[in-house]
């Protein structure tokens, strides 16, 4: 198991999609909740990094780091109150910030989104907008579409794995042995993992600087494939109570993928 360098972390995430997406996008990224209390505030400013959380973080990052590619096909629902709207999915994905997916509504294609690693492009299979295309690595959608997730988190979760931004530092609270916090200097994000008794990681939320939840993404219904435990289940939720649901039952990892898959042309 590789153990983490946890003194050296680095990234950097160019911002520069933009595009008049249509309003179902809008659900389709956006994550939330509610957020632990001020006890966090009194751990994250110490010079060590608890060694306990530090194997809780190396299981994290271990869990399916071997998966690389997957494809497959599942169900996406969006809902809001008594809105719900249900998508057919269809995926290829590539880590860390590669991806084809298409949602379909009663056997026809609504949008296709691709990432070469290098370009962001769009098109509305419904005339909903132009095919747009940016440079972009690693899209925030937040500035865009006011929604805080990364392209490289939603290919995350397609491939089974958890989430992770930049930290330095990770503590946990005697009172929660099964969970530990992370944070990164000068940022005020802090970073939360849940795990079973299993070890697996079973809720990953994001908190902003005053304790509230910028998203929270809720794991479960896990099956054994080619010796990978990986999730069927993965449930979004934000503030406004929106909540996407994605089932990835159908998940194949580790699927030789052409990089051609991940170029569209707009047409």
């Amino acid at each position: 198991m590789t153990r983490v360098d946890i003194y050296s972390r680095h990234r950097k995430h160019r911002c520069l999609w933009g595009s008049s997406f249509v309003t179902m996008a809008v659900f389709l990224f956006t994550v939330m909740l509610t957020g632990p209390g001020c006890a966090l505030l009194e751990h994250q400013f110490g010079k060590q990094t608890d060694p306990h959380a530090e194997d809780i973080i190396n299981r994290v990052q271990a869990f399916n780091a071997q998966i690389i590619t997957s494809k497959g096909t599942g169900e996406l629902t969006l809902s809001r109150g008594f809105h719900k709207e249900t998508y057919k999915i269809a995926w290829v994905a590539q880590s860390p910030n590669r991806l084809r997916m298409t949602l379909l509504m009663l056997g026809h294609p609504v949008e296709t989104i691709a990432s070469t690693g290098q370009w962001v492009t769009f098109v509305s299979h419904t005339g909903a907008h132009d095919p747009h295309s940016a440079v972009s690595t690693d899209p925030d959608l937040n500035p865009y579409i006011k929604i805080p997730l990364r392209l490289s988190e939603l290919v995350s979760l397609l491939l089974g794995k958890v989430p992770e931004r930049p930290f330095d530092r990770a503590w946990i609270l005697p009172e929660k042995p099964d969970t530990v916090f992370a944070t990164q200097s000068f940022s005020s994000e802090i970073q939360e993992w849940l795990t079973n008794e299993d070890k697996i990681t079973t809720r990953y939320r994001v908190l902003d600087k005053k304790m509230n939840v910028i998203f929270g993404i809720w794991y479960s219904q896990f099956f054994k494939h080619d010796n990978f435990i990986l999730p069927g289940r993965i449930i979004i939720k934000d503030g406004e109570q929106r909540v996407m649901a994605i089932s990835l039952k159908n998940l194949l990892p580790n699927i030789p993928v052409k990089e051609s898959v991940f170029r569209l042309t707009g047409s």
